[in-house]
């Protein structure tokens, strides 16, 4: 797993320079949205924001439910630009590394799937970790699977957990 922070940048013309990351999952339904959530809430404040998207979304699906159960108990609240609850699945598409500062896969074989479609971005691509799948799961395994993501997280940006308890 790479565990140093990607180093690209863009300006946001109003405020300062942000970051901005992207999780790839399969449906774009359960873990890329929690992972972009996780660091949305913990990464704000240090200017590093995310969205998800999927390598076969069925675009327009909602979040799923227990995600979002998983995420409220978590503390991470649906608010300001970090309001999950009003995700709707997305595919991946080349646009995507073009806004990306670093593109996320949720696992090894998203990783493969992605650097397959787009060589020649490559470069751009991390795996977080290998983040089962929770879909269909019960809500104690959609926050198991959020604290694996958290853990990733962690991995790669460790400085803005500083703070936490």
């Amino acid at each position: 797993m790479q565990t140093e922070e990607i180093v690209f940048h863009i300006k946001d013309e109003r405020t300062r320079d942000i970051r901005m990351y992207c999780f790839v999952c399969t449906g774009n339904t359960c873990r890329s949205p929690m992972a972009a959530a996780l660091l949305n809430h913990y990464g704000a404040p240090h200017g590093i924001f995310a969205f998800s998207r999927g390598i076969a979304a069925d675009e327009g699906a909602p979040i799923s439910e227990n995600a979002v159960l998983a995420l409220e108990a978590a503390g991470i609240p649906s608010e300001g630009r970090n309001e999950y609850t009003r995700h709707r699945a997305l595919q991946f598409t080349k646009e995507d590394f073009d806004r990306s500062d670093g593109v996320f896969a949720i696992s090894p074989s998203h990783a493969q799937a992605l650097i397959m479609a787009f060589p020649e971005y490559a470069g751009k691509v991390r795996v977080l970790g290998d983040i089962s799948d929770p879909f269909g799961g019960d809500l104690e395994r959609y926050k198991d699977c959020l604290c694996d993501i958290k853990d990733g997280i962690k991995e790669v940006f460790p400085y803005i957990f500083k703070d936490e308890n």
